[in-house]
Protein backbone atom coordinates (compact mmCIF):
# COMPACT_ATOMS: atom_id res chain seq x y z
CA UNK A 1 0.00 0.00 0.00
CA UNK A 2 1.31 3.03 -0.97
CA UNK A 3 1.30 6.47 1.12
CA UNK A 4 -0.25 8.98 -0.84
CA UNK A 5 -0.48 12.70 -0.51
CA UNK A 6 -4.01 14.22 -0.98
CA UNK A 7 -3.57 17.86 -2.44
CA UNK A 8 -6.94 18.50 -4.10
CA UNK A 9 -7.24 21.26 -1.43
CA UNK A 10 -4.38 23.05 -2.04
CA UNK A 11 -4.59 26.46 -4.06
CA UNK A 12 -1.53 26.36 -6.02
CA UNK A 13 -1.87 31.00 -6.17
CA UNK A 14 -1.27 30.66 -2.20
CA UNK A 15 2.33 28.46 -2.98
CA UNK A 16 5.09 30.79 -2.41
CA UNK A 17 7.61 31.14 -6.26
CA UNK A 18 10.07 28.41 -6.30
CA UNK A 19 13.52 30.43 -6.87
CA UNK A 20 15.71 28.92 -9.19
CA UNK A 21 18.50 26.69 -7.74
CA UNK A 22 21.64 26.00 -9.23
CA UNK A 23 23.30 22.37 -9.05
CA UNK A 24 27.31 21.72 -7.70
CA UNK A 25 27.19 18.39 -9.63
CA UNK A 26 31.58 18.19 -7.82
CA UNK A 27 29.65 17.50 -4.06
CA UNK A 28 26.62 15.88 -5.31
CA UNK A 29 24.06 18.56 -3.72
CA UNK A 30 22.19 21.18 -5.05
CA UNK A 31 24.37 24.65 -4.02
CA UNK A 32 23.50 27.39 -2.37
CA UNK A 33 21.36 29.96 -4.29
CA UNK A 34 23.03 33.10 -5.82
CA UNK A 35 24.70 35.62 -2.78
CA UNK A 36 22.40 37.06 -0.55
CA UNK A 37 19.26 34.82 -1.52
CA UNK A 38 17.61 33.75 1.07
CA UNK A 39 17.86 28.91 1.68
CA UNK A 40 15.26 27.20 0.34
CA UNK A 41 12.99 26.40 3.22
CA UNK A 42 10.22 23.79 3.92
CA UNK A 43 7.70 25.97 2.38
CA UNK A 44 9.66 26.23 -1.22
CA UNK A 45 9.84 22.57 -0.92
CA UNK A 46 6.15 21.48 -0.50
CA UNK A 47 5.55 24.43 -3.04
CA UNK A 48 8.14 22.78 -5.53
CA UNK A 49 5.92 19.02 -5.16
CA UNK A 50 2.68 20.79 -5.92
CA UNK A 51 3.60 22.46 -8.68
CA UNK A 52 4.83 19.19 -9.83
CA UNK A 53 2.12 17.35 -9.24
CA UNK A 54 0.13 19.95 -11.06
CA UNK A 55 2.00 19.59 -14.16
CA UNK A 56 2.45 15.85 -14.03
CA UNK A 57 5.83 16.10 -13.37
CA UNK A 58 8.32 13.61 -12.02
CA UNK A 59 11.03 16.40 -10.67
CA UNK A 60 13.03 15.85 -8.16
CA UNK A 61 12.94 18.30 -4.88
CA UNK A 62 15.12 21.15 -4.55
CA UNK A 63 17.43 18.90 -2.41
CA UNK A 64 17.73 16.01 -4.99
CA UNK A 65 19.99 17.29 -7.49
CA UNK A 66 18.31 16.70 -10.93
CA UNK A 67 19.96 13.89 -13.55
CA UNK A 68 21.96 15.20 -15.99
CA UNK A 69 20.35 15.62 -19.16
CA UNK A 70 21.21 13.12 -22.35
CA UNK A 71 23.56 13.61 -24.94
CA UNK A 72 21.96 13.65 -27.95
CA UNK A 73 21.64 10.51 -29.77
CA UNK A 74 23.19 8.19 -26.89
CA UNK A 75 22.70 7.61 -23.25
CA UNK A 76 23.35 10.39 -20.67
CA UNK A 77 26.16 9.14 -18.30
CA UNK A 78 25.78 10.53 -14.89
CA UNK A 79 28.93 13.12 -13.83
CA UNK A 80 30.84 11.06 -10.94
CA UNK A 81 31.35 13.75 -7.94
CA UNK A 82 34.41 15.42 -7.97
CA UNK A 83 34.47 15.72 -11.98
CA UNK A 84 35.21 19.23 -13.76
CA UNK A 85 32.42 20.45 -16.07
CA UNK A 86 33.63 20.25 -20.14
CA UNK A 87 34.61 23.46 -21.48
CA UNK A 88 34.12 23.88 -25.70
CA UNK A 89 36.35 24.25 -27.83
CA UNK A 90 35.18 27.85 -28.57
CA UNK A 91 35.53 29.18 -25.40
CA UNK A 92 39.06 28.01 -25.21
CA UNK A 93 40.01 29.69 -28.75
CA UNK A 94 38.25 33.08 -27.48
CA UNK A 95 40.14 33.06 -24.14
CA UNK A 96 43.45 32.41 -26.08
CA UNK A 97 42.73 35.66 -28.90
CA UNK A 98 41.39 37.56 -25.52
CA UNK A 99 45.16 36.35 -23.84
CA UNK A 100 46.74 37.50 -26.36
CA UNK A 101 44.88 41.02 -26.31
CA UNK A 102 46.28 41.46 -22.72
CA UNK A 103 50.14 39.97 -24.01
CA UNK A 104 49.88 42.78 -26.51
CA UNK A 105 49.51 45.57 -23.34
CA UNK A 106 51.33 43.76 -21.23
CA UNK A 107 54.62 43.89 -23.40
CA UNK A 108 54.30 47.24 -23.99
CA UNK A 109 53.91 48.17 -20.41
CA UNK A 110 57.72 47.05 -19.64
CA UNK A 111 59.25 46.50 -23.82
CA UNK A 112 61.44 49.55 -22.90
CA UNK A 113 62.66 49.23 -19.79
CA UNK A 114 66.29 48.61 -20.73
CA UNK A 115 65.76 51.09 -23.45
CA UNK A 116 65.75 54.02 -21.30
CA UNK A 117 69.07 55.61 -21.12
CA UNK A 118 68.86 54.56 -25.44
CA UNK A 119 65.68 57.08 -25.44
CA UNK A 120 67.22 59.30 -23.40
CA UNK A 121 70.45 60.08 -25.40
CA UNK A 122 68.38 60.37 -28.63
CA UNK A 123 66.28 63.66 -27.52
CA UNK A 124 69.06 66.32 -26.94
CA UNK A 125 68.14 67.76 -23.04
CA UNK A 126 65.52 65.20 -22.29
CA UNK A 127 65.85 64.21 -18.48
CA UNK A 128 65.20 60.70 -16.75
CA UNK A 129 62.24 61.79 -15.60
CA UNK A 130 60.88 63.29 -19.23
CA UNK A 131 61.31 59.31 -20.56
CA UNK A 132 59.94 57.96 -17.07
CA UNK A 133 56.75 60.09 -17.93
CA UNK A 134 56.53 57.88 -21.04
CA UNK A 135 56.03 54.80 -18.68
CA UNK A 136 54.22 56.46 -16.05
CA UNK A 137 51.66 57.91 -18.70
CA UNK A 138 51.25 54.53 -19.87
CA UNK A 139 50.06 53.67 -16.90
CA UNK A 140 47.58 56.36 -15.56
CA UNK A 141 45.79 56.28 -19.49
CA UNK A 142 45.38 52.83 -19.10
CA UNK A 143 43.88 53.03 -15.44
CA UNK A 144 42.22 56.20 -16.06
CA UNK A 145 40.65 55.17 -19.23
CA UNK A 146 39.87 50.97 -18.14
CA UNK A 147 36.47 51.97 -16.58
CA UNK A 148 35.07 54.16 -19.52
CA UNK A 149 36.25 51.61 -22.12
CA UNK A 150 34.43 49.20 -20.13
CA UNK A 151 30.87 50.90 -20.37
CA UNK A 152 31.56 51.80 -23.78
CA UNK A 153 31.83 48.20 -24.60
CA UNK A 154 28.53 47.69 -22.31
CA UNK A 155 26.83 50.17 -24.98
CA UNK A 156 28.65 49.65 -28.52
CA UNK A 157 29.65 45.95 -27.92
CA UNK A 158 32.76 44.54 -26.60
CA UNK A 159 33.56 42.96 -29.80
CA UNK A 160 34.17 46.45 -31.67
CA UNK A 161 35.63 47.77 -28.90
CA UNK A 162 38.07 44.96 -28.41
CA UNK A 163 38.93 45.81 -32.72
CA UNK A 164 38.73 49.50 -32.05
CA UNK A 165 41.24 48.96 -29.24
CA UNK A 166 43.24 47.02 -31.44
CA UNK A 167 43.26 49.53 -34.53
CA UNK A 168 44.34 52.54 -31.71
CA UNK A 169 47.54 50.34 -30.42
CA UNK A 170 48.64 49.72 -34.34
CA UNK A 171 48.55 53.46 -35.11
CA UNK A 172 50.28 54.48 -31.19
CA UNK A 173 52.63 51.94 -32.16
CA UNK A 174 53.83 53.42 -35.34
CA UNK A 175 53.61 56.94 -33.78
CA UNK A 176 56.08 55.91 -30.74
CA UNK A 177 58.24 54.14 -33.63
CA UNK A 178 58.29 57.74 -35.40
CA UNK A 179 58.09 60.38 -32.18
CA UNK A 180 60.84 63.36 -33.09
CA UNK A 181 61.05 64.51 -29.69
CA UNK A 182 60.36 63.28 -25.94
CA UNK A 183 57.48 64.29 -25.61
CA UNK A 184 55.16 63.46 -28.64
CA UNK A 185 56.73 59.87 -27.58
CA UNK A 186 55.09 60.01 -24.18
CA UNK A 187 51.65 61.67 -26.20
CA UNK A 188 51.87 58.87 -28.43
CA UNK A 189 52.02 56.40 -25.34
CA UNK A 190 48.88 57.98 -23.76
CA UNK A 191 47.41 56.96 -27.36
CA UNK A 192 48.96 53.70 -26.53
CA UNK A 193 47.07 53.67 -23.00
CA UNK A 194 43.47 54.29 -25.15
CA UNK A 195 44.04 51.51 -27.17
CA UNK A 196 44.89 49.11 -24.06
CA UNK A 197 42.11 49.97 -21.94
CA UNK A 198 39.84 48.91 -24.70
CA UNK A 199 41.25 45.54 -25.28
CA UNK A 200 41.72 44.60 -21.67
CA UNK A 201 38.12 45.03 -20.01
CA UNK A 202 36.06 44.09 -23.21
CA UNK A 203 38.33 40.53 -24.00
CA UNK A 204 37.24 39.44 -20.34
CA UNK A 205 33.64 40.15 -20.91
CA UNK A 206 33.71 38.37 -24.35
CA UNK A 207 35.34 35.20 -22.83
CA UNK A 208 33.32 34.17 -19.30
CA UNK A 209 30.04 34.43 -20.45
CA UNK A 210 31.48 31.03 -22.46
CA UNK A 211 33.12 28.94 -19.73
CA UNK A 212 31.30 26.85 -17.09
CA UNK A 213 31.01 28.19 -13.70
CA UNK A 214 33.03 25.76 -12.16
CA UNK A 215 36.05 26.08 -14.62
CA UNK A 216 35.80 29.89 -14.54
CA UNK A 217 38.58 30.57 -11.85
CA UNK A 218 41.24 28.52 -14.68
CA UNK A 219 39.92 31.17 -17.02
CA UNK A 220 40.16 34.63 -14.78
CA UNK A 221 43.20 33.10 -14.03
CA UNK A 222 45.34 32.40 -17.07
CA UNK A 223 43.78 35.51 -18.43
CA UNK A 224 44.68 38.11 -15.44
CA UNK A 225 48.23 36.11 -15.63
CA UNK A 226 48.71 36.96 -19.43
CA UNK A 227 49.59 40.22 -19.34
CA UNK A 228 51.73 40.82 -16.70
CA UNK A 229 53.68 37.76 -17.67
CA UNK A 230 54.10 39.36 -20.96
CA UNK A 231 55.59 42.44 -18.96
CA UNK A 232 58.07 40.26 -17.36
CA UNK A 233 59.33 38.50 -20.81
CA UNK A 234 59.07 41.86 -22.49
CA UNK A 235 63.32 42.87 -21.17
CA UNK A 236 64.40 39.63 -22.71
CA UNK A 237 62.76 40.46 -26.24
CA UNK A 238 63.89 44.13 -26.53
CA UNK A 239 67.29 43.20 -25.34
CA UNK A 240 67.53 41.62 -28.75
CA UNK A 241 65.76 43.75 -30.41
CA UNK A 242 67.67 46.96 -29.46
CA UNK A 243 71.34 45.33 -29.22
CA UNK A 244 70.57 44.52 -33.50
CA UNK A 245 68.07 47.16 -34.47
CA UNK A 246 67.62 50.19 -32.12
CA UNK A 247 64.84 50.99 -29.67
CA UNK A 248 61.96 52.29 -32.00
CA UNK A 249 62.12 49.19 -33.18
CA UNK A 250 60.33 48.10 -29.73
CA UNK A 251 57.41 49.76 -30.17
CA UNK A 252 56.94 49.32 -33.96
CA UNK A 253 57.10 45.86 -33.71
CA UNK A 254 53.87 46.06 -32.01
CA UNK A 255 51.84 47.28 -34.92
CA UNK A 256 51.96 44.03 -37.14
CA UNK A 257 51.08 42.05 -34.26
CA UNK A 258 47.98 44.15 -33.38
CA UNK A 259 46.92 43.96 -37.51
CA UNK A 260 47.18 40.30 -37.19
CA UNK A 261 45.14 40.16 -33.83
CA UNK A 262 42.47 42.15 -35.19
CA UNK A 263 41.85 39.82 -38.23
CA UNK A 264 42.17 36.71 -35.67
CA UNK A 265 39.67 38.13 -33.26
CA UNK A 266 37.09 39.27 -36.14
CA UNK A 267 37.02 35.29 -36.83
CA UNK A 268 37.07 33.91 -33.75
CA UNK A 269 35.22 36.39 -31.54
CA UNK A 270 31.42 36.67 -30.67
CA UNK A 271 29.81 39.91 -30.12
CA UNK A 272 27.42 38.96 -27.15
CA UNK A 273 23.84 40.66 -26.54
CA UNK A 274 24.22 43.59 -24.58
CA UNK A 275 22.71 44.89 -21.69
CA UNK A 276 19.66 47.70 -21.14
CA UNK A 277 21.59 50.97 -20.14
CA UNK A 278 18.97 53.79 -19.73
CA UNK A 279 21.41 56.46 -18.52
CA UNK A 280 24.25 58.79 -19.65
CA UNK A 281 27.49 57.53 -20.02
CA UNK A 282 29.36 58.88 -16.35
CA UNK A 283 32.10 61.25 -18.28
CA UNK A 284 32.30 63.44 -15.07
CA UNK A 285 33.51 60.43 -13.25
CA UNK A 286 36.14 59.52 -15.73
CA UNK A 287 37.33 63.14 -15.68
CA UNK A 288 37.84 63.15 -12.01
CA UNK A 289 39.33 60.09 -11.99
CA UNK A 290 42.06 61.40 -14.26
CA UNK A 291 42.87 64.26 -13.06
CA UNK A 292 43.16 62.84 -9.55
CA UNK A 293 45.73 60.04 -10.69
CA UNK A 294 47.70 62.32 -12.70
CA UNK A 295 47.80 64.89 -10.34
CA UNK A 296 48.88 61.75 -7.69
CA UNK A 297 51.96 60.73 -9.56
CA UNK A 298 52.88 64.38 -10.72
CA UNK A 299 53.47 64.92 -6.99
CA UNK A 300 55.21 61.58 -6.51
CA UNK A 301 57.18 62.08 -9.54
CA UNK A 302 58.31 66.36 -9.38
CA UNK A 303 57.56 66.83 -5.73
CA UNK A 304 60.49 65.72 -4.16
CA UNK A 305 62.96 65.78 -7.30
CA UNK A 306 62.26 69.10 -9.05
CA UNK A 307 59.77 71.52 -6.88
CA UNK A 308 60.31 70.46 -3.57
CA UNK A 309 57.82 69.22 -1.21
CA UNK A 310 56.68 72.12 0.59
CA UNK A 311 56.04 74.16 -2.93
CA UNK A 312 53.05 76.24 -3.39
CA UNK A 313 53.38 74.02 -7.15
CA UNK A 314 53.74 71.00 -5.02
CA UNK A 315 51.05 71.54 -2.61
CA UNK A 316 48.18 72.56 -5.68
CA UNK A 317 48.94 69.69 -7.23
CA UNK A 318 48.72 67.30 -4.38
CA UNK A 319 45.16 69.83 -3.43
CA UNK A 320 44.02 69.04 -7.08
CA UNK A 321 44.50 65.72 -6.80
CA UNK A 322 42.84 65.25 -3.03
CA UNK A 323 39.84 67.01 -4.21
CA UNK A 324 39.41 65.34 -7.38
CA UNK A 325 39.56 61.89 -5.55
CA UNK A 326 37.09 62.67 -3.40
CA UNK A 327 34.72 63.96 -6.04
CA UNK A 328 34.98 60.76 -8.29
CA UNK A 329 34.21 59.04 -5.40
CA UNK A 330 31.07 61.15 -4.30
CA UNK A 331 30.02 61.07 -7.77
CA UNK A 332 30.16 57.16 -8.12
CA UNK A 333 28.49 56.36 -5.67
CA UNK A 334 25.24 58.49 -6.61
CA UNK A 335 25.62 58.11 -10.45
CA UNK A 336 23.05 55.37 -11.75
CA UNK A 337 25.78 54.11 -13.88
CA UNK A 338 29.27 54.98 -12.12
CA UNK A 339 32.44 54.06 -14.32
CA UNK A 340 33.59 52.13 -11.37
CA UNK A 341 30.48 51.02 -8.88
CA UNK A 342 31.91 51.18 -5.58
CA UNK A 343 29.09 49.85 -4.12
CA UNK A 344 30.72 46.04 -5.16
CA UNK A 345 33.21 47.17 -2.16
CA UNK A 346 30.33 46.33 -0.26
CA UNK A 347 31.42 42.73 0.18
CA UNK A 348 33.93 42.18 2.25
CA UNK A 349 35.52 39.49 0.04
CA UNK A 350 35.37 42.41 -2.68
CA UNK A 351 36.87 45.24 -0.79
CA UNK A 352 40.00 43.13 0.57
CA UNK A 353 40.89 41.35 -2.48
CA UNK A 354 40.90 45.43 -4.48
CA UNK A 355 43.13 46.37 -1.03
CA UNK A 356 45.26 43.39 -1.46
CA UNK A 357 45.31 43.49 -5.60
CA UNK A 358 46.62 47.48 -5.55
CA UNK A 359 49.06 46.75 -2.85
CA UNK A 360 50.58 44.39 -4.80
CA UNK A 361 50.35 46.01 -7.97
CA UNK A 362 52.40 48.69 -6.27
CA UNK A 363 55.83 46.55 -7.24
CA UNK A 364 54.36 44.07 -9.55
CA UNK A 365 55.42 45.72 -12.92
CA UNK A 366 58.05 48.82 -11.66
CA UNK A 367 59.96 45.69 -10.45
CA UNK A 368 61.01 44.74 -14.06
CA UNK A 369 62.10 48.49 -14.38
CA UNK A 370 64.55 48.46 -11.79
CA UNK A 371 66.02 44.80 -12.24
CA UNK A 372 67.38 45.91 -15.83
CA UNK A 373 68.27 49.42 -14.42
CA UNK A 374 70.56 47.82 -11.63
CA UNK A 375 72.11 45.30 -14.15
CA UNK A 376 73.36 48.11 -16.25
CA UNK A 377 74.57 50.46 -13.87
CA UNK A 378 76.38 48.39 -11.63
CA UNK A 379 77.06 44.49 -13.11
CA UNK A 380 77.44 45.97 -16.20
CA UNK A 381 75.32 43.55 -18.27
CA UNK A 382 74.84 43.56 -21.89
CA UNK A 383 71.13 44.03 -22.86
CA UNK A 384 71.68 40.27 -23.90
CA UNK A 385 72.60 39.39 -20.82
CA UNK A 386 69.92 41.54 -19.31
CA UNK A 387 67.49 40.11 -21.12
CA UNK A 388 68.35 36.73 -20.38
CA UNK A 389 68.83 37.48 -16.60
CA UNK A 390 64.82 38.20 -16.34
CA UNK A 391 63.56 35.80 -18.10
CA UNK A 392 63.20 32.94 -15.35
CA UNK A 393 60.83 35.35 -13.71
CA UNK A 394 58.39 35.04 -16.19
CA UNK A 395 58.95 31.27 -16.95
CA UNK A 396 58.28 30.59 -12.96
CA UNK A 397 55.87 32.51 -13.06
CA UNK A 398 53.61 31.56 -16.07
CA UNK A 399 54.04 27.99 -14.35
CA UNK A 400 53.16 28.79 -11.57
CA UNK A 401 50.09 30.59 -12.28
CA UNK A 402 48.94 27.50 -14.56
CA UNK A 403 49.25 25.24 -11.49
CA UNK A 404 47.75 27.44 -8.63
CA UNK A 405 44.89 28.54 -10.90
CA UNK A 406 43.67 24.75 -11.23
CA UNK A 407 44.63 23.87 -8.35
CA UNK A 408 42.29 27.43 -6.54
CA UNK A 409 39.12 25.22 -8.74
CA UNK A 410 39.81 22.54 -5.72
CA UNK A 411 41.45 24.47 -2.54
CA UNK A 412 41.10 27.44 -0.83
CA UNK A 413 42.37 30.40 -3.30
CA UNK A 414 42.62 32.90 -0.03
CA UNK A 415 44.93 30.53 1.50
CA UNK A 416 47.06 30.44 -1.69
CA UNK A 417 47.10 34.19 -2.09
CA UNK A 418 48.46 34.69 1.52
CA UNK A 419 51.10 31.96 0.56
CA UNK A 420 52.16 33.98 -2.60
CA UNK A 421 52.40 37.16 -0.98
CA UNK A 422 54.87 35.60 2.14
CA UNK A 423 57.15 34.19 -0.97
CA UNK A 424 56.95 38.07 -2.51
CA UNK A 425 58.42 38.92 1.16
CA UNK A 426 60.59 36.68 1.08
CA UNK A 427 62.09 37.24 -2.55
CA UNK A 428 61.96 41.16 -1.79
CA UNK A 429 63.39 40.72 1.93
CA UNK A 430 66.34 38.64 0.35
CA UNK A 431 67.55 40.82 -2.19
CA UNK A 432 67.24 44.02 -0.02
CA UNK A 433 70.18 42.28 2.37
CA UNK A 434 72.15 40.71 -0.41
CA UNK A 435 72.26 43.23 -3.24
CA UNK A 436 75.93 44.49 -3.92
CA UNK A 437 77.65 46.42 -6.72
CA UNK A 438 79.96 43.05 -6.77
CA UNK A 439 77.87 40.79 -10.25
CA UNK A 440 76.76 37.89 -8.36
CA UNK A 441 73.45 36.81 -10.20
CA UNK A 442 73.01 33.15 -9.02
CA UNK A 443 73.37 34.18 -5.69
CA UNK A 444 71.40 37.91 -5.39
CA UNK A 445 69.40 38.29 -8.66
CA UNK A 446 68.29 34.74 -9.70
CA UNK A 447 66.83 34.14 -6.29
CA UNK A 448 64.55 36.87 -5.82
CA UNK A 449 63.63 37.12 -9.10
CA UNK A 450 62.55 33.13 -9.81
CA UNK A 451 60.62 33.44 -5.65
CA UNK A 452 58.59 36.94 -6.75
CA UNK A 453 57.55 35.28 -10.05
CA UNK A 454 56.41 32.08 -8.16
CA UNK A 455 54.80 34.61 -4.98
CA UNK A 456 53.04 36.62 -8.05
CA UNK A 457 51.70 33.26 -9.94
CA UNK A 458 50.12 31.89 -6.77
CA UNK A 459 48.60 35.46 -5.14
CA UNK A 460 47.26 37.82 -8.12
CA UNK A 461 45.91 35.75 -10.55
CA UNK A 462 43.88 34.15 -7.69
CA UNK A 463 42.65 37.29 -6.35
CA UNK A 464 40.16 38.20 -9.01
CA UNK A 465 38.46 34.98 -8.86
CA UNK A 466 38.04 35.36 -5.20
CA UNK A 467 36.43 38.82 -6.01
CA UNK A 468 33.85 37.44 -8.32
CA UNK A 469 32.85 34.60 -6.50
CA UNK A 470 31.49 37.43 -4.44
CA UNK A 471 29.40 38.83 -7.25
CA UNK A 472 26.26 37.54 -9.77
CA UNK A 473 27.49 37.01 -13.19
CA UNK A 474 25.69 40.41 -14.14
CA UNK A 475 28.73 42.34 -12.19
CA UNK A 476 31.92 40.12 -13.77
CA UNK A 477 32.69 42.75 -16.37
CA UNK A 478 32.51 45.46 -13.41
CA UNK A 479 34.86 43.50 -11.23
CA UNK A 480 37.17 43.17 -13.62
CA UNK A 481 37.27 46.54 -14.74
CA UNK A 482 37.92 47.75 -10.93
CA UNK A 483 40.17 44.77 -10.61
CA UNK A 484 42.30 46.15 -13.60
CA UNK A 485 41.76 49.56 -13.09
CA UNK A 486 43.15 48.97 -9.33
CA UNK A 487 46.36 47.50 -10.78
CA UNK A 488 47.39 50.13 -13.25
CA UNK A 489 46.71 52.66 -10.90
CA UNK A 490 49.00 51.03 -8.05
CA UNK A 491 51.88 50.55 -11.34
CA UNK A 492 51.42 54.17 -12.19
CA UNK A 493 52.62 55.07 -8.13
CA UNK A 494 55.08 52.30 -8.37
CA UNK A 495 56.79 53.58 -11.43
CA UNK A 496 56.73 57.18 -9.88
CA UNK A 497 58.11 56.13 -6.52
CA UNK A 498 61.38 54.57 -8.60
CA UNK A 499 61.70 57.81 -10.21
CA UNK A 500 60.95 59.62 -7.18
CA UNK A 501 63.64 57.90 -5.44
CA UNK A 502 66.23 57.02 -7.84
CA UNK A 503 68.44 60.45 -9.21
CA UNK A 504 69.56 61.33 -12.21
CA UNK A 505 73.08 60.82 -11.08
CA UNK A 506 71.91 57.67 -9.17
CA UNK A 507 75.41 55.76 -9.20
CA UNK A 508 75.13 54.69 -5.51
CA UNK A 509 73.45 51.42 -4.65
CA UNK A 510 71.34 53.62 -1.62
CA UNK A 511 68.90 54.81 -4.12
CA UNK A 512 68.00 51.50 -5.34
CA UNK A 513 67.72 49.92 -1.73
CA UNK A 514 65.57 52.43 -1.29
CA UNK A 515 63.37 51.80 -3.94
CA UNK A 516 63.76 47.99 -2.83
CA UNK A 517 62.73 48.99 1.26
CA UNK A 518 59.22 50.55 -0.88
CA UNK A 519 58.23 47.67 -2.37
CA UNK A 520 59.18 45.36 0.60
CA UNK A 521 56.66 47.37 2.40
CA UNK A 522 53.85 47.44 0.13
CA UNK A 523 54.44 43.39 -0.33
CA UNK A 524 54.14 43.63 3.75
CA UNK A 525 51.20 45.65 3.77
CA UNK A 526 49.47 43.25 0.76
CA UNK A 527 50.38 40.01 3.28
CA UNK A 528 48.55 41.58 6.17
CA UNK A 529 46.00 42.97 4.20
CA UNK A 530 45.46 39.02 3.23
CA UNK A 531 44.24 38.40 6.68
CA UNK A 532 41.58 39.93 6.94
CA UNK A 533 38.72 37.74 7.39
CA UNK A 534 36.17 37.42 4.24
CA UNK A 535 34.27 34.28 5.48
CA UNK A 536 32.51 32.67 2.59
CA UNK A 537 29.79 34.36 -0.44
CA UNK A 538 26.50 34.91 1.20
CA UNK A 539 27.83 34.68 4.81
CA UNK A 540 29.15 38.27 5.47
CA UNK A 541 28.47 41.03 3.13
CA UNK A 542 30.55 43.81 4.68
Amino acid sequence: MRNEVDLSGVDPEQVPPVPPVSTDFRRGTAASPAVGAPAIGRREKAGHLVEARRNGSTAPPPDVPPRPAQAAGGTGVPRRPGAREQVSGRAWRALTVASLGTVLVGFNTTATNIALDAIQESYAGATAADVGWGIAGFMIGTAAFLPLAGRLADRIGRKFIFQLGLVLFALSAVASALAPTVWTLNLARVMQALGGAAILPASLSLVLPLFPESRRTTAVGLWSAAGPLAAGLAPGLSAFLLGTMGWRVLYFVSAPVAIVMLFVAWRVLTELPLPQISHRLDVTGAAAGTVGLAALVTVIMQGGRVWGWTSPVTLVAAAVGLGAFGWFVANSLRHPEPLLNLHLLEGRGVWVTQLANFLVGISSQSIWLIWPLFMFEFWGYSENQVGLGVTVGPIVAGASTVFFSRLGERWNAIVLCRTGAAIQIVAIGWQVMRLGTEADYLAEMAPTIALFGLGWGMCVPLLNSVALAWVDDSHFGEISGLFNTLRYAASAIGIAGVFALLKDDSGSIVYYQHVLVFFLISAIAAFVSLWIPIGKPGETRR
